[in-house]
């Protein structure tokens, strides 16, 4: 007899009824992976109520944001107007002060970024204040009170006992140079009112606001 030669035959694929293949078969590819599993009911109705939850929270978002949007619309320029009408807040700040509160026009890349009529309830004084932003980059904080009402101790907590350095005459007024921490002030007794000028950007800014102040302040 002759021997038989040893017949090798080749792999064949392994089916499942489904017609997938399974996965032991090295032919098998990601279609034939498994199905995923479905959610049980309950399980779907958990997931439907947090998907329900994240619609209601962010549409309660955009109600509040929206409103808010639209009160305050962007600037399309970039350039937000920040300045405030400091000759209308003097007029009305009038009427409380014993003095006409200053309020100096200002030029172009200037504003007054605040304005208003200030009651100090530990010094028991009221006084007349804005800010002034020069091309925003310098900034100078102007107070105004009744020679009535100034006392030293007011003053002291207002340039935060910063001590006098140096006396300016300015068109033949004194005005007293204090300075701490960087913040210059310059104060001037006026006819009816004292005028405390403060900056720690811009000693030539401060100055040149003092110049007009001596000029508009009797």
């Amino acid at each position: 007899m002759q021997p038989r030669e040893n017949q090798q035959s080749e792999p064949e694929s392994i089916a499942t009824a489904s017609g997938r293949r399974d996965l032991n078969d090295p032919d098998a590819t990601f279609e034939d992976l498994p199905y995923k599993p479905q959610l049980t009911k309950s399980q779907a109705k958990r997931a439907n109520q947090t998907f329900k939850g994240m619609v209601l929270s962010l549409l309660f978002t955009l109600a509040a944001v929206i409103p808010i949007l639209l009160l305050n619309p962007i600037n399309s320029g970039g350039n937000a107007d920040r300045s405030v009408d400091l000759q209308e807040v003097a007029e009305q700040a009038a009427p409380a002060a014993d003095f006409v509160p200053w309020a100096p026009y200002l030029g172009e890349g200037e504003y007054a970024n605040f304005a208003r009529w200030q009651t100090s309830r530990v010094q028991e004084v009221s006084y007349w204040e804005f800010g002034l932003v020069m091309h925003e980059r310098d900034f100078v904080w102007v107070r105004q009170i009744s020679n009535d009402e100034f006392n030293p101790s007011w003053l002291a907590a207002l340039t935060d006992n910063a001590v006098p350095t140096d006396t300016l005459v300015l068109d033949g007024s004194e005005w007293e140079q204090r300075e701490k921490d960087g913040q210059v002030y310059l104060i001037s007794e006026r006819e009816d009112s004292t005028l405390v000028l403060s900056s720690d950007t811009s000693e030539e800014q401060l100055l040149a606001i003092a110049q007009v102040a001596q000029q508009q302040v009797r």
